[in-house]
């Protein structure tokens, strides 16, 4: 356990300040406490990311917003709507605005996938639809976690990474109002794969998130990404019901350093080994951003059995009680595999780590092994 405050991991200046501040009063190894209303309308926030910044995510466990995994960086109150089978809507006050990116991934264990359907603008708040269907394709109730980003600098490339929409059209359109980190460009390669080149944005060190985007049972996952000549390619494939290739509008996150948690706290990781019962990832596979973090620990994955696998983030402090924060995964590979999260947690051996469970699934809803990125963030501010 890291029991020393280290200033030299403080990269703003409000950082420093509000570790003075803070350490004084608060224990070592902790982190800073956020207010937790008790209503299933939760109003939770920290302080601005940067300026012109929005974020919010929110975990819905099947009949209720849960306080505790719940984000608006606006200050605003977050809610939810059931409107039919399998059909959400989760509202952000005050997050309202142009573009953005929303990630959802279903928390089920049973083979159920979730996906937005559309998101916009109602006066100030913002609205995302959300849509959860079996692996068959019928509508389900599911519960989901469900990320929003919105990040100022427009498509000038951002060593934090990028986001897109890619419209569905005969070849495939990039939303230019939904892009966000570098200029971006699709080609469609055949049904349901496409790839995207992100100009002038390149590193080894980094992960994607893919989220399908429509009201029918589509799924996307990134095949591979790589960098070259300081550009980044990531080839995506698209899915129906059955497994069979299917053209679909798609929302992209490529990661480099989780941007939406106010004090840059979280990781994320790409395992790429999933038969292994034990391994660390290669540091091009993984990071992890934390004040308590002295950059020399390392993710850990674990398989339980077949398709079913944890991730283990250390040194990502907690408060008492349920863990914190938000986690989403995606598949990763040539087959029609996907990948949900299915919880996290402080391990009771080491209370400070975050420990994310995640499984995956074949067409048919069946666990099997599988590659998967999976990230993590967090609105706390950690003391060492």
């Amino acid at each position: 356990m890291n029991t020393n405050l280290n200033n030299g991991s403080l990269r703003h200046g409000l950082r420093s300040l509000l570790a003075l501040l803070l350490a004084a009063a608060a224990p070592a190894c902790v982190a800073a406490p956020v207010e937790e209303p008790n209503e299933d309308t939760i109003d939770s926030s920290q302080e601005a990311l940067r300026s012109s910044d929005a974020s919010g995510w929110a975990f819905f466990d099947g009949a209720k917003l849960l306080s505790a995994r719940s984000f608006n960086s606006s200050a605003g109150a977050n809610h939810v709507a059931l409107s039919g089978v399998g059909v959400y809507t989760v509202t952000f006050d005050g997050l309202g605005g142009s573009g953005g990116n929303v990630q959802v991934n279903s928390t089920g264990g049973e083979g159920q996938r979730c996906k937005v359907s559309s998101w916009q603008t109602v006066d100030t708040a913002l609205k995302v639809h959300i849509r959860c269907h079996t692996a068959s394709g019928a509508p389900t109730s599911s519960p989901f976690v469900v990320s929003y980003a919105r990040f100022a600098g427009g498509t000038a490339p951002s060593s934090q990474g990028a986001y897109l929409l890619m419209n569905r059209t005969p070849d495939g359109a990039i939303s230019t109002a939904h892009a966000w980190g570098a200029p971006a460009a699709v080609s469609r390669i055949g049904a349901g794969r496409y790839n995207i080149t992100l100009t002038g944005n390149g590193s080894l060190e980094s992960s994607v998130l893919v989220t399908a985007v429509g009201g029918g049972p589509e799924y996307c996952k990134p095949l591979v990404w790589w960098s070259l000549y300081g550009n980044t390619s990531i080839e995506v494939l698209c899915f129906g019901a059955g497994g069979a290739p299917a053209d679909t509008s798609f929302s992209l996150r490529y990661i480099r350093e989780p941007r939406e948690a106010p004090f840059e706290s979280g990781g994320y990781v790409v395992a790429n080994d999933p038969t292994a019962a034990d391994y660390t990832p290669s540091n091009q596979y993984h990071l992890i951003t934390s004040e308590c973090n002295d950059r020399t620990e390392t993710v850990a994955a674990h398989r339980i059995t077949t398709g079913r696998y944890q991730i283990t983030y250390p040194e990502m402090g907690g408060l008492a009680g349920i863990a914190r924060g938000a986690a989403l995964a995606t598949a990763v590979g040539a087959s029609s595999d996907y990948c949900n999260v299915v919880g996290w947690e402080h391990p009771s051996a080491d209370p400070d780590a975050i420990r994310v469970g995640v499984r995956c699934f074949n067409a048919s809803g069946a666990l099997v092994d599988s590659r998967f990125t999976q990230a993590y963030f967090s609105e706390l501010y950690h003391i060492c």
